[in-house]
């Protein structure tokens, strides 16, 4: 058995059963159990549970502080907007080849998606919380289980591809990283102040996009990523809207389960097949798992969420791109004045 065999089965395999355990009991937001079990099967080995202890570990700050932000700062916007644009640039800053993976996704998600179902009602933003820590946990337990059950060892493999390990990218300089981060904390402070502001909870997912796409460096890779985005989201939409017109016919568990296993070994394909589209069937498969979980609750239609989906992530890829160059161009107007008085001052 080859590795691209092995991983795909690993990928195909765990998900579905996360979707069979997770669907099957339907606990509070279960449908989330199954995406951070993607997330984690994607990567070509198992973390190790001291990488996966640290990411449990910024996923409770990050809910603490988004409870924090909830209960008390969302009070005194004069005094919780500051503290937003440093935490903001504490996650951009030290999102380096050396943290853990998905660890900027994950406290991103936990200062902004929990201040902003807290507003829905009181305890809200609690029961958010525990649930997101809850399915990770499950989805983390979950990859961990597939990794022992299909390893990589199962494939055959050389010698010398076995070793090599490929080298980690360079990181960038102090003060490079200071300007990235700064021009990422203010495109992203400012869709968060506009989304509290006007109470749009309901397209808090393009207020995440815009959070997760200005971590890119310029505006160029926003661009690329708002792109990659969007074909995987019509890639994910199309196989959401496809199940679920079949579920409409046949509105049953079983058929659920054996229709999810037949897209996702499809996804996995496509996903390890190593072509030109395989970073967006891999971003599609998430999507699809989205869909499927909001999509097959009472009284969604799966072509709406569809849409709605595209549309808000080509307003978070046009908003992040815009904003990026405007706080790259502000960036660099005051470092040519700052340099230019400083000679000034030097002559």
């Amino acid at each position: 058995m080859t590795l691209q065999s092995v991983l795909t089965l690993r990928l195909a395999f765990g998900v579905w059963a996360s979707i069979t355990v997770s669907y099957g009991i339907a606990w509070q937001l279960s449908f989330i159990a199954p995406i951070f079990t993607a997330i984690f099967l994607l990567l070509p080995g198992w973390i190790g549970w001291i990488m996966a202890a640290q990411l449990v570990r910024r996923l409770i700050y990050s809910l603490l502080l988004g409870l924090l932000i909830s209960e008390v700062l969302l009070r005194v916007p004069l005094v919780c907007v500051p503290i937003y644009g440093l935490l903001l640039f504490w996650i951009y800053y030290n999102d380096t080849p050396s943290a853990p993976p998905f660890s900027t996704m994950f406290m991103t998600i936990g200062i902004t998606i929990v201040p902003m179902l807290g507003l829905s009602g009181v305890g809200f933003s609690h029961f958010i919380s525990m649930a997101l820590l809850f399915n990770f946990c499950v989805g983390l337990v979950g990859a961990w289980l597939f990794h022992l059950l299909i390893p990589n060892s199962l494939a055959a493999q050389l010698p010398e591809a076995a070793s090599k390990k490929p080298e980690p990218p360079p990181l960038p300089g102090k003060e490079e990283r200071i300007e990235q981060a700064l021009a990422s904390t203010m495109v992203a402070l400012t869709a968060v102040v506009i989304f509290f502001s006007f109470n749009l909870m309901s397209y808090a997912f393009a207020m995440i996009q815009i959070c997760f796409m200005v971590g890119a460096p310029n505006a160029s890779s926003s661009l690329a990523a708002m792109k990659a985005n969007a074909l995987a989201c019509c890639i994910g939409g199309l196989a959401i809207i496809l199940v679920f017109n079949l579920l409409v016919a046949v509105p049953t568990y079983l058929f659920l389960m054996a229709i999810c296993l037949l897209v996702l070994l499809f996804f996995a394909s496509q996903i390890y097949a190593g072509g030109p589209h395989a970073g967006a069937f891999t971003s599609g498969l998430t999507t699809f798992l989205v869909l499927l979980g909001t999509s097959t609750m009472v009284g969604k239609l799966a072509s709406t969420n569809f849409y709605i989906r595209i549309a808000l992530i080509l307003f978070a890829g046009l908003f992040a791109v815009s904003g990026l160059i405007l706080a790259n161009h502000f960036i660099t107007s005051r470092k040519k004045k700052r340099n230019r008085a400083s000679s000034a001052i030097t002559v």
